[in-house]
């Protein structure tokens, strides 16, 4: 299940592959409608190419998905083959909206019908997106709740190195209306064909281009490039912005901003725009990562050090922390993300320190920022009796005397006056944190972290220079200075940890995927600190990495510059600078498929590392782009790690590849 959305109290709709796994022409991603939340569900759409997403609206639904007629590439296949145009490929990106009731109503004709007579019953779904001049990219839907106008965010083309180049547009229509002048049309258009058909051949003439106006009116809002339109008010009259007022680099926070749609829809030019916003979420020095707009006020989500809180905002640059507390008064907190309803309550993953992620539902209390939680699921039965260690966050100063923060799990047996084996788990990003949780993503899909306490391992998860949740001047602590300031804030860790007499200075190992990935080679490769390191979806090189990934914005920004201009910050922050002298043991795990950091990093590191006489393995998983995301891909990812690691640290024999027994 990709999305899922409320249609009324009773009524669910899905977004989901259908059909079984022998039936994979219809492994497309549809919307599927559970209504009194019972039952297999009805398939609401058959889409050729798959939906991507949806939203309710207007008794039906819009939806995004491409539009088969307008694939240059398919549409070239007969004459010339498979290519791909270099980022310079046109968007087949398109909007839909049907009608349930339309819906409901053309099924029951296609089954009161012959095959023949269901195949001259036209589909009773309209594309919106027609009324564009060019092909977009349709990044987002935001429809209002009068059901009167939908918000569009949107981008030149599908390629990511078009995200600074943003545009927004309403598109105000009477969704039925549109539909039912659609029907009308196709019906007479059919009647007509059916009658050209049956009479002589008649002289051609040329087309006249259609009347589209009946679909509704399209306006381009005067935004900044990189502003998107978040939510709508209740009432339909006020629009929330995401927006960051500084510039559009990476790093830079944005913040959420007000302004009346009537003024949005009339700002002659950006000035006028900007200027009829009102940031209300400036004083918070956070991103706010999901918001919602519902009777009761704007709710969003922020990293705040090492947990996730939930907040409303009054409008006023004010804000109110919503206390999340469980049947026992303990503080919960979400472990992903959250959704409010219209009337006020709260559905999100809620965790902590020392219980597992669970379903539940937040209600208010008679005290603003006081909700009560009820635990839906309990899934954590199933960790009855284990030992998981124990979880806590620990700060310590770095080379330059920035103050990190980490989380830290010990053995639940945890001796201070033992020194034990440290292995750092270091997360991607870099805009991303990790959270004082029992129980992490990372832990259940890369990284055995109760696994490792339990063989007496300390595992401490840095926030590194340039994590968020510590506000905008921590967030770019790391521009011009990847890898080495980040590996400050890793020795200063094992300095801190040492010097308590917790950790033992000869064992000690460092594992993390993406932009953890990056850091574990660098500090292999340029530290002699750590035993071994594991490398996932890492990067070797920044200039390999810009010259072949998906987002080369991101050294542009982070490094200040083209390589192509100017190298030298570049070859100061790659960590096969560092190959001459190294001498890291280091296992890399990379998806074939990858395009964020592509392959040929993973493959550079390990040419270098076995040239150098340094013992190195690469796994590579074909079919995975940049996360792992099957279960028994997962399975080998954690296996190789642990065994990796226990070998290293713990002298346990070095087992990558289990042996396998088949039975009969």
């Amino acid at each position: 299940v990709a999305q899922v959305e409320w249609v009324n109290e009773d009524t669910l709709a899905l977004l989901r592959t259908p059909g079984p796994r022998g039936d994979a022409p219809r492994l497309k991603p549809q919307i599927w409608l559970y209504e009194g939340l019972v039952g297999e569900g009805w398939r609401i759409t058959d889409h050729q190419s798959g939906v991507e997403a949806f939203k309710p609206f207007a008794g039906g639904f819009l939806y995004l998905a491409s539009d088969p007629e307008r694939d240059e590439k398919k549409a070239r296949q007969d004459h010339f083959g498979s290519f791909v145009h270099f980022e310079q490929e046109d968007s087949a990106s398109a909007l839909y909206y049907t009608s349930l009731a339309e819906t409901r109503r053309y099924h029951q004709q296609v089954r009161a019908s012959t095959e023949d007579e269901a195949k001259s019953l036209t589909l009773p779904v309209i594309e919106l997106s027609k009324l564009f001049e060019q092909p977009l990219r349709i990044t987002g839907i935001v429809p209002s709740p009068l059901g009167e106008a939908v918000y569009l965010n949107c981008r030149r083309r599908d390629d990511l190195v078009y995200l600074r180049e943003g545009s927004a547009y309403c598109l105000q229509l009477e969704a039925d209306a549109a539909l039912g002048e659609y029907l009308k049309r196709e019906q007479a258009r059919k009647a007509a064909k059916k009658e050209a058909d049956s009479s002589k051949p008649a002289v051609p003439e040329t087309p006249e281009k259609e009347d589209l106006s009946y679909l509704g009116k399209l306006t381009r809002l005067n935004m900044p490039r990189r502003a998107q339109v978040v939510a709508v008010s209740p009432d339909g009259r006020q629009l929330l912005i995401d927006y960051a007022e500084r510039d559009d680099k990476m790093y830079t926070r944005s913040d959420l901003w007000v302004i009346d749609a009537a003024t949005a829809l009339t700002a002659p030019d950006e000035e006028a725009f900007v200027a009829g916003m009102r940031n209300i979420t400036a004083p918070l020095d956070r991103d706010v990562l999901t918001a919602y707009w519902v009777d009761s006020g704007i709710y969003g989500m922020y990293y705040d050090g090492t947990v996730v809180r939930l907040a409303r905002f009054h409008g006023d640059g004010q804000y109110t922390i919503l206390e999340l507390r469980g049947a026992d008064g303990q503080p919960l907190y979400p472990w992903y993300d959250f959704h409010i309803s219209a009337a006020g309550r709260i559905a999100l993953v809620a965790a902590d320190a020392s219980s597992f992620p669970e379903a539940c539902l937040a209600t208010p209390q008679s005290v603003e920022q006081a909700w009560s939680v009820q635990r839906l699921t309990d899934y954590g039965k199933a960790l009855a009796g284990w030992s998981m260690g124990t979880v806590e966050t620990i700060r310590w100063q770095s080379k330059d005397g920035t103050e990190i923060e980490g989380v830290l799990r010990k053995p639940l047996d945890f001796d201070p006056a033992k020194k034990y084996p440290l292995v750092f788990v270091v997360h991607g990003g870099p805009r991303d944190a990790s959270h004082a949780y029992l129980v992490s993503g990372e832990d259940l899909r890369y990284y055995p972290s109760v696994q490792f306490a339990n063989q007496g391992c300390l595992v401490l998860k840095p926030n590194y220079r340039g994590s968020i949740g510590r506000g905008q001047a921590f967030s770019e602590l790391n521009v011009n200075n990847l890898g080495v300031g980040d590996l400050w804030d890793l020795e200063s860790a094992v300095d801190h940890l040492v010097g308590l007499g917790w950790v033992d200075p000869e064992r000690v190992g460092c594992m993390g995927w993406s932009q953890g990935g990056y850091i574990s080679a660098f500090a292999g490769l340029h530290s002699k600190k750590f035993k071994a390191v594991s490398v996932g979806a890492g990067i070797s090189d920044w200039y390999t990495y810009h010259i072949s990934n998906d987002i080369p914005d991101f050294t542009l920004d982070y490094l200040s510059g083209s390589p192509f201009r100017e190298r030298e910050v570049y070859q100061k922050t790659a960590p096969i600078n560092g190959l001459p002298d190294a001498s890291t043991p280091m296992l890399i795990q990379h998806g074939s498929e990858d395009r964020r950091v592509p392959l040929s990093n993973a493959t550079e590191l390990y040419r270098g590392l076995k040239e150098m006489g340094v013992p190195v393995e690469l796994f590579i998983f074909p079919g995975m782009g940049h996360p792992i995301t099957r279960p028994r891909e997962n399975h080998a990812v954690m296996h190789q790690n642990l065994t990796w690691f226990s070998h290293y640290l713990l002298d346990a024999p070095l087992e990558l590849i289990p042996a396998t027994t088949s039975g009969g």
